[in-house]
């Protein structure tokens, strides 16, 4: 049971409400208002959700959604007032696009990786997670549009985060691919869709699509593959070229172990595509891959 100061003055006097608190009959759990219960994290948050009606945000969110402790004070979002108290800095305005976790109010993985202090890197992690796999691309699309503010940081975070990124695979050929065109007036998108077809990578600027082949799902012989899938990255394949996109496709085993080859080969990919806009075209390679790829060396 959660009761106000108020309220618990409405039948007895201060001094009573002192010696209950005093004889451990009630807990004050944030600045009047008062539990039955010793107050845990949880029991906090709920406090400041129910009674103070604010939504979770920053660090705090970001913990909820990842299940780990709560770092106080609690980072939060309230509709009209902005306060820092003990246990919460509330900032003014609520997103409209909202979440739930726990039976408390927070708000998007966006908005909360936006509002929190914490390092890039940290943030890039929490989103590529938040929004993974395909479909993740859109809800994404639909979160920035609901930010209450942010916009700038939101967007500087997703210009180099995987976010839509199926596996743990395709999240290490996007930092690969993302920092060999660090340079260039290019962006990398993840799980997109050219024509009828949605490819792992895409590089609208070059018109360059890559798929992540393993070798269960796209080998012949494969555990995962079958006539249809066969069939279908055949076909896939020719569709992008028919929509004057290239296609580069790379193995599991080149995004694990030749990480150089892929980044020298999808710039190579990319700046000839580039070229008609000033670009230098790159130098032929001088020998082929076979001979320079670890797979030659087994």
């Amino acid at each position: 049971m959660i009761w106000t100061t108020a309220e618990l003055l409405d039948g007895q006097t201060e001094n009573q409400l002192r010696a209950a608190v005093r004889d451990g009959r009630l807990y004050p759990v944030v600045r009047g208002v008062y539990s039955d219960e010793e107050p845990d994290d949880l029991l906090t948050l709920t406090v400041l959700h129910d009674v103070r009606g604010v939504v979770f945000t920053g660090r705090t969110a970001m913990s909820l959604y990842l299940g780990e402790p709560v770092a106080w004070p609690a980072q939060a979002r309230h509709r009209s007032s902005a306060r820092r108290t003990r246990h919460a800095v509330i900032r003014t305005g609520v997103p409209t696009r909202l979440r739930e976790g726990s039976g408390l109010t927070i708000v998007t993985p966006l908005q909360a990786a936006v509002d929190a202090d914490m390092p890039d890197e940290d943030l890039r992690a929490f989103l590529a997670e938040a929004y993974r796999g395909i479909g993740a691309q859109n809800v994404l699309e639909q979160d920035l549009v609901a930010l209450v503010s942010g916009r700038a940081k939101a967007r500087k975070l997703l210009r180099s985060t995987p976010v839509g990124a199926a596996s743990l695979l395709e999240r290490r050929a996007f930092a690969i691919i993302r920092d060999a065109l660090a340079d260039l007036p290019v962006t990398v998108q993840v799980n997109r869709m050219v024509g009828n077809y949605c490819y792992d990578l895409v590089i609208p600027e070059a018109r360059v699509v890559v798929e992540i082949d393993s070798y269960m799902f796209h080998a012949d012989g494969g555990a995962g593959t079958t006539v249809g899938s066969f069939v279908k990255d055949a076909w896939k394949g020719n569709e992008a070229t028919h929509l004057d996109w290239i296609l580069q496709r790379y193995t599991n085993y080149c995004v694990n172990e030749a990480p150089d080859e892929i980044a020298r080969d999808i710039r190579r990919a990319v700046v000839s595509r580039m070229s008609r806009q000033g670009v230098e075209f790159p130098e032929p390679q001088d020998d082929p891959i076979w001979l320079r790829h670890p797979a030659a060396r087994r």
